[in-house]
């Protein structure tokens, strides 16, 4: 994970950016460094995931410290209230005329201490995700953009790493 952040650090960018990555980057040291950088994180979600609603006020002022955590919120169980959802196109490339389901919900991630967007989408055709957002202001649609601009990256290192090694042939 350090790595990954020396590596970003080392581009000397001048401009705030998303670092949209796979579920293995969704943990608390890169979403700080993000947050140290004034930068964001867009990233897929593993389906144990859980989130926490914002702690109650306390009713007076009592002994220790108030709490922030409030009710724990297992994510993937919003997937069987179908009713919260809303149907939208979806906007990834290559995909028309294709309806999606998504839902989105602000909670507390711990990892990273405060309110982050989840979004929850439901593919008729390439099931369930989970994605989140460090950015608040970013929509459904285009947290679901980023997300998906991330597997058109990866397909184009795929070609041209095939296309190499057939040159080397």
């Amino acid at each position: 994970m350090d790595k990954l952040l020396e590596l970003i650090a080392t581009l000397r960018l001048t401009v705030c950016y998303y670092l949209v990555a796979d579920a293995y980057y969704a943990n608390g040291a890169i979403a700080q460094g993000c947050f140290a950088s004034g930068n964001h994180l867009v990233t897929r979600v593993r389906t144990n995931a859980v989130a926490f609603g914002p702690a109650a006020k306390p009713k007076s002022a009592g002994r220790g410290r108030p709490k922030v955590y409030g009710k724990k919120v297992v994510l993937r169980n919003i997937f069987k209230d179908a009713i919260r959802f809303s149907e939208m196109k979806s906007p990834v490339y290559g995909e028309h005329n294709q309806t999606i389901s998504q839902f989105t919900v602000d909670l507390l991630w711990k990892p990273a201490g405060k309110l982050v967007r989840f979004v929850l989408v439901s593919h008729p055709i390439r099931g369930n995700i989970i994605l989140r957002s460090t950015d608040l202001a970013l929509t459904a649609l285009e947290i679901i953009k980023l997300y998906g601009l991330r597997f058109k990256t990866e397909d184009s290192f795929k070609q041209a790493l095939h296309s190499r090694r057939s040159y080397t042939v």
